[in-house]
C-alpha cells in the first residue's frame, strides 16, 4: 500500500519500480491527468479521489483493479474502463457526469457509486442491467432523484422506479431493500 494523500502532489511519477504495488491512494491532491501508472500491473485499489482529474484515461494496464475511487473531481464523461473487467466498486460520485455509459462490460462490478452528478434521464439506468452482480447503487442528488414539481425534495418513486429496472439490487443509496 502507498498513501499519498492530502500532499498537494499535481502529477504522479517515478512508480516504475512499484510493480508489486497492491493500492495506491493519492486523493485530496492536485492530480489533473491520471497517467505514469502503466507499470503498477498489481494494482487492485485506486482511489485518487478529491483531485482535478477531468478525463477517465491510461488505466488500460490496470486489468487486475477491483476498486476504482474517482468522486470529487471534474470528470463529464465514463470513459477509459474497457480493461477492467475485474473492477467491483466503481465510485463517480460528485463529479459533473450527465449519462451513464461504457459500463456494460463491467460484469463483476457490485457496487456503483454515482450520487451527485448530473444524471437526468431514467433511460440511463438501463445501462446498469448487463451488471447482473450490482447489489449496490448510489444515485441520491441527480436530477433524476429531485421531485418535478418540488426541486428540493426527493422524487417518492425514485426508488420505485430504480427497482423495476434492477430488481436484484439489495441497496439502494444508504439504504437496504427487501430482495435477498
Amino acid at each position: 500500500m502507498l498513501e499519498l494523500g492530502s500532499n498537494r502532489i499535481r502529477k504522479l511519477e517515478n512508480l516504475d519500480t512499484f510493480t508489486q504495488l497492491e493500492s495506491l491512494y493519492a486523493g485530496k491532491n492536485k492530480i489533473s491527468k491520471l497517467e505514469n501508472l502503466d507499470a503498477l500491473v498489481n494494482l487492485q485499489v485506486l482511489s485518487m479521489q478529491s483531485n482535478r482529474l477531468l478525463r477517465i484515461e491510461n488505466l488500460s494496464m490496470l486489468v487486475q483493479l477491483d476498486q476504482l475511487y474517482l468522486s470529487n473531481n471534474g470528470l463529464e464523461n465514463i470513459e477509459g474502463l474497457e480493461a477492467l473487467v475485474n473492477l467491483t466498486t466503481l465510485d463517480l460520485a460528485a463529479n459533473r457526469i450527465k449519462r451513464i455509459t461504457n459500463v456494460s462490460h463491467l460484469v463483476n462490478l457490485q457496487e456503483f457509486w454515482f450520487n451527485d452528478n448530473q444524471l437526468a434521464t431514467w433511460e440511463d439506468i438501463d445501462q446498469l442491467k448487463p451488471l447482473k452482480k450490482l447489489e449496490t447503487v448510489y444515485l441520491e442528488r441527480n436530477p433524476i432523484w429531485h421531485d418535478a414539481t418540488h426541486q428540493s425534495k426527493q422524487d417518492p418513486n425514485y426508488r420505485r422506479k430504480i427497482m423495476l429496472a434492477l430488481p436484484w439490487l439489495r441497496q439502494i443509496d444508504a439504504t437496504y431493500t427487501n430482495t435477498k
